[in-house]
């Protein structure tokens, strides 16, 4: 899995990557927040996160998550 974030710059530089892969929200079931995170490398191919659901990924350690694209 990689993860693809832009910290340094407001997440100003993610935009055309979001454009690239068709990721207009958070990909995580029943949440419609804007992305500012971008996972590769999985089963479930290329999706966007919002920064609610990276930083309750990154504290817990691990996330089963549910998917809707």
């Amino acid at each position: 899995m990689s993860i693809i974030r832009d910290e340094e710059m407001s997440g100003l530089m993610m935009i055309p990557l979001f454009q690239q892969w068709n990721i207009h929200r958070c990909n995580i079931k029943d949440c419609k927040e804007k992305p500012t995170t971008i996972i590769t490398g999985t089963k479930a191919g290329v999706f966007g996160m919002c920064e609610k659901h990276f930083l309750e990924g990154k504290e817990k350690g691990t996330m089963k998550l549910e998917l809707e694209f």
